[in-house]
């Protein structure tokens, strides 16, 4: 390797970038607009590591974008990500030249992280939280038939005391 190259190498910046692409692009261009942001990658030098494919989601709040003087409200949108390495220079060029200036890009997010893959990470860091949860016995619901009138006091107390009985008696047997 030269030592251009090794420049090249130390640095560049693992970046993912998170786009809604808007509902209104239909299914079968859907791969155009991605091949639109992938060739906007590579022609500035990045190198692919990850991607999601795009799927159609429902927004956490509706977005409002002005349309030729008229606001359009979009609910739903195409959500994919892709994770890359790029120079950092060259990466806020992408941004600012090919990202922001996409029409059919409704919103997006480009953040630095790293290459590991984060949802391996995220599970196993589940499975540590995740523990075995021992049960006592079944919950039986009882169905007692009100004759109506009023409970006295000491009806209530009788109640719980049998109802606590029980459940003493289904801790011992376990």
């Amino acid at each position: 390797m030269t030592e251009e190259n090794n420049n090249e190498v130390t640095d560049a910046q693992v970046y993912e970038l998170g786009y809604h692409i808007l509902p209104t692009v239909v299914a079968d261009d859907l791969e155009g607009e991605v091949a639109k942001v992938r060739n906007a990658i590579e022609a500035r030098g990045g190198s692919f590591i990850t991607e999601g494919t795009p799927e159609m989601t429902t927004l956490a709040f509706p977005m409002f974008i002005n349309n030729g003087g008229k606001k359009t409200k979009y609910e739903t949108a195409y959500f994919g990500w892709i994770k890359f390495e790029m120079e950092p220079a060259k990466a806020v060029a992408l941004e600012r030249e090919d990202i922001k200036t996409n029409i059919q890009v409704l919103r997006y997010i480009l953040i630095k992280t790293t290459r590991e893959e984060t949802r391996a990470q995220l599970q196993t860091e589940q499975n540590t939280i995740l523990r075995e949860v021992k049960t006592t016995g079944t919950i039986e619901r009882k169905v007692v038939e009100e004759e109506g009138g009023e409970v006295s006091e000491e009806q209530v107390e009788e109640a719980i005391e049998e109802l606590v009985g029980e459940e003493k008696k289904e801790e011992a047997a376990v």
